[in-house]
C-alpha cells in the first residue's frame, strides 16, 4: 500500500480508495495503529505549518521494524493513537461482544480511515498498548534471541549470509538479529530500551494473557 501511494504522480487529483484485510487480527491491529499514527502526525505538522515528514517516517520505521523503542516515541505513539480506540470502546460499551461495529476517522489532510471490527476486537486494540509486566527489556530480548538466533538454525543463517553481496551486508544483518534495531550500523543504541508491543511482542502478549 505504501509503495503504491508513493509511486502515484503528484499531479494526481483523483480519489483513491484502498481496502486492507487480513485473517490475522494482530496484523490488522498493527496496520490500523500505524496508519492512524502517521495521519494524526501529518495532521499536526499540517496545522502548525511544519514539514517534519522525515521524523514521522523514522518513527514509523521503528514502530514497524524495531524490537525496542525510545520512551519518548512510545509515549508519543500512545498519546496519538490510544484515544481513538478508548473513545470507541466507551461509545460501544452497551453493544454485544460479537456485534460488528464500524468507525470512520477523518483527518484534515484529506484522508479518512474506516475500520470494521467486532466489539471484542475493539477492546483488544486498546489492550495492545499495555506492555505486560512480565516482559522487561531483558525478557523481551531473550524471547527474540531465542527465535532469530536459535542455535539449531545457525546453518540456515550461514547459508543466507553466504548469498549476500558483501561482508558489510552480512555484518549489518547479524547486528540487526542481535539488537533488533533498524538504525544505521554506527548509530547510538542508547535510549532504545522499551519493548515494542506493536511489533514483535504480539504473540507474547497473547500467551501472557
Amino acid at each position: 500500500m505504501v509503495q503504491t501511494v508513493r509511486c502515484m504522480p503528484h499531479a494526481c487529483m483523483s480519489k483513491v480508495d484502498m481496502t486492507i484485510n487480513d485473517l490475522d487480527f494482530e496484523v490488522t491491529a498493527r496496520n490500523t495503529m500505524l496508519l492512524i499514527y502517521v495521519l494524526s502526525s501529518l495532521d499536526e505538522a499540517h496545522s502548525t505549518d511544519e514539514n517534519d515528514v522525515g521524523s514521522i517516517a523514522e518513527a514509523f520505521i521503528h514502530l514497524w521494524y524495531s524490537a525496542f523503542l525510545t520512551a519518548e516515541l512510545n509515549s508519543d505513539f500512545r498519546l496519538r493513537v490510544l484515544p481513538f480506540f478508548t473513545e470507541m470502546c466507551e461509545e460501544t460499551k452497551n453493544e454485544k461482544m460479537h456485534a460488528t461495529i464500524e468507525k470512520t476517522w477523518k483527518f484534515t489532510i484529506g484522508c479518512t480511515v474506516r475500520l470494521v471490527l467486532r466489539r471484542e476486537q475493539w477492546i483488544r486494540l486498546s489492550q495492545y498498548f499495555a506492555i505486560p509486566e512480565s516482559i522487561s527489556q531483558v525478557a523481551a530480548h531473550s524471547i527474540r534471541t531465542a527465535t532469530v538466533l536459535a542455535p539449531e538454525r545457525v546453518d540456515y543463517r550461514d547459508r543466507w549470509y553466504y548469498k549476500d553481496i558483501s561482508p558489510p551486508v552480512r555484518v549489518a544483518k547479524q547486528r540487526f538479529r542481535e539488537d533488533g534495531l533498524l538504525i544505521p550500523f554506527g548509530y547510538s543504541r542508547r535510549g532504545f530500551d522499551v519493548p515494542n508491543p506493536y511489533d514483535l511482542l504480539g504473540q507474547c502478549f497473547e500467551r501472557d494473557h
